[in-house]
């Protein structure tokens, strides 16, 4: 069983005392809290079901002040109990908890009248009237409501019987390959122990041992020790109230507000695209640019709110798409997780939302292809969310398990809807880096490469092709090397495209050149051919025709591409004959005595070390042969 009850409420109203009424565990631990009589950090219990199973209890204040405290503790609740005391009834801050409850999506709970002992049966049914103008249109309309005191135990047992029937019915169902993620809502030192984190865990699991890390600053720490609810287990669950007994990280390498999560699972975002709903609580439209504090996790962190369609503002009781731009540290998201809007000061409460995509990239306002996938990534259809996350992905591809964190489906369904070539692509070589695209995108991407270098031949017809690099920072310069060489790779293996060397050519595509250059070309070729194994260097070339050498380099590249000379070195091209010839009789000697040496092939060719060394290099290149101290000797019977 995994589940988190929480409370929420007005201040002094109850809410500590009922924890302990329900649990016998005090949640109020520091000096200050006992002395005050008000609750000022998260307090923590549990409760022990008939079948032995503990379900988690996180009591929140209710003071204004310590709304950033709530919003850190409510992030993880699945049922809730909204307190109101009998005497005081619906106030402020029973509003503004009741507002979070809903923003972050929580919609299973009940009310719990506090100090009935203290009022009549007058007022409690007024208690009962404002409770139900409270609900009134909300998912709670329909929640139960139980009159208590922690005083006398009146209700109580009531209660605690309601929760163990509604925390059964509650189903977390962990998705396969979700990273683990724990917001810290408290960190603390264990004499003898050392750094203790604690949270609810978002997703995923952790086992003692594993490599874990701080995910905004990168820290790392090993997991020495798990517990749930007070006992050592070996893992811990999404759901669950964890605590993470981490080595090799001190006090200051770890804050309420980090997520802790294993090493390279997921990346923090600056940026993130959302559905935005403003709340009648924020009493006037949100402007774009405006900043805000983003709750999310556990985190509380600058932001600029940024509308992508046309809107300069957003009125109460309306939605939107937005990016939320962080200001300075990173968070850890992931689509459809929600958070909370608060005022630049973190003083009210604004707007709410669901993360749909993080991280994202910096987006053109009405862009209308955009804001239509992001209707697509909100919605219930898996195929469609895909498709959207492909085509708004930083990233032409990306592989199935990416896809899978991106869009929170299982991993099996991912790979399943990524096997119809009309709707996605796969491509990238080895099966563990294998990427999948959207496929209107990647064929549009092909087309665009396609044409690039068709381009490039009408406007340097003398290369042989357009260099890889170039091409890349053309087309798209955020696409990684390692991606743009596996696509390539697949464009040629297609018959799309030919590689030559570090630059690609359309298929069939031979380099021409104007009269006179043709004229030199033939010159030079003639020339190569002639010197054997010893032909003439690119600046004997040169000397010999008074031309730059960017001219003579541009004619042997020509010929290298029609396959009338073979590139030895850069200063050296032999006639395509000659090297076959060279190649033939280094093979023939290698077959009958096993090894060669720089002299002895020297004296085989007849000629010096000028030539004979650049094409033993060019022979161990080319897979031929292979270098054993001062010997070679050939690759297939090395």
């Amino acid at each position: 069983m995994k589940a988190i009850v929480g409370t929420a409420g007005h201040i002094d109203h109850g809410k500590s005392a009922l924890v302990r009424a329900l649990t016998g565990i005090d949640p109020d631990r520091l000096p200050a809290e006992k002395e005050r009589g008000i609750s000022i950090e998260l307090g923590f219990a549990y409760l022990e079901t008939p079948g032995g199973d503990r379900v988690g209890i996180v009591d929140v204040p209710g003071h204004e002040r310590f709304v950033r405290q709530m919003l850190a503790g409510a992030q993880g609740f699945d049922y809730v109990l909204v307190v109101v005391a009998a005497d005081d009834g619906v106030m402020p801050q029973t509003e503004e908890h009741f507002e979070i409850c809903h923003l972050l999506g929580l919609h299973a709970g009940a009310f719990v009248v506090t100090k009935r002992d203290l009022v009549s049966a007058e007022r409690l049914t007024e208690v009962r009237e404002e409770i139900a103008l409270l609900a009134e249109g909300t998912p709670f309309a329909a929640a139960p409501v139980f009159e208590t005191s922690a005083v006398s135990g009146d209700g109580i047992s009531a209660l605690r019987e309601h929760l163990f029937d509604a925390v059964a019915r509650i189903e977390r169902r962990p998705v396969a390959g979700e990273p683990f993620r724990l917001p810290v809502d408290r960190v603390f030192v264990m004499k003898g122990h050392g750094v203790v984190v604690t949270g609810t865990a978002a997703s995923g699991r952790v086992a003692s041992g594993d490599d874990v890390v701080v995910a905004a600053s990168g820290a790392r720490a090993r997991v020495r020790e798990v517990q749930v609810h007070g006992r050592v287990v070996d893992r811990g669950w999404s759901g669950e109230r964890i605590a993470l007994n981490l080595a090799a990280i001190g006090q200051d390498g770890v804050a309420r507000g980090d997520t802790i999560v294993h090493a390279g699972a997921v990346a923090a975002a600056s940026r993130f695209d959302a559905e935005v709903e403003v709340r009648p609580a924020a009493r006037r439209p949100l402007r774009s640019q405006e900043r805000v504090r983003v709750h999310l996790g556990t985190a509380n962190v600058p932001a600029r709110l940024v509308w992508l369609d046309d809107r300069d503002e957003v009125a109460p009781k309306s939605s939107g798409y937005a990016s939320l731009v962080l200001s300075r540290e990173p968070v850890i998201a992931l689509s459809g997780d929600r958070f909370v809007l608060r005022d630049e000061t973190d003083q009210r409460t604004l707007a709410g939302g669901v993360v749909l995509l993080a991280p994202a990239r910096k987006r053109r306002r009405g862009d209308a292809l955009a804001l239509a996938e992001l209707e697509r990534l909100a919605s219930a259809d898996p195929i469609a969310r895909m498709s959207a996350y492909l085509r708004l992905h930083r990233d032409l591809g990306t592989t199935l398990g990416e896809v899978a964190r991106g869009t929170r489906l299982p991993l099996e369904e991912i790979a399943s809807y990524a096997e119809d070539p009309t709707r996605f692509a796969r491509y990238g070589g080895d099966e563990a880096r294998t990427l999948v695209a959207a496929r209107d995108r990647y064929d549009a991407y092909l087309d665009a490469l396609v044409e690039r270098v068709r381009e490039f031949h009408a406007a340097s017809p003398s290369a042989s092709g357009i260099d890889l690099e170039r091409l890349r920072q053309e087309l798209d310069p955020t696409l990684e090397p390692k991606e743009f060489r596996g696509l390539v790779d697949s464009l040629a293996a297609d018959g799309k495209v030919e590689r030559r060397g570090g630059a690609l050519a359309d298929v069939g595509h031979r380099p021409t050149m104007e009269t006179a250059g043709e004229q030199l070309a033939h010159t030079v070729l003639d020339q190569v051919r002639k010197g054997g194994c010893m032909p003439p260097s690119t600046t004997e070339l040169q000397e010999r025709h008074g031309v730059p050498a960017s001219k003579v380099l541009e004619v042997l590249g020509v010929l290298v591409a029609r396959s009338a000379v073979v590139k030895v070195s850069s200063d050296l091209y032999f006639a395509s004959d000659a090297v076959t010839e060279i190649e033939a009789r280094l093979r023939t000697y290698l077959e009958k005595e096993g090894t060669i040496t720089a002299a002895g092939f020297r004296d085989l060719i007849a000629a010096s070390r000028k030539y004979s060394i650049p094409l033993l290099d060019h022979f161990d290149r080319s897979g031929l042969t292979v270098r054993t101290g001062d010997y070679r000797r050939l690759r297939s019977t090395a």
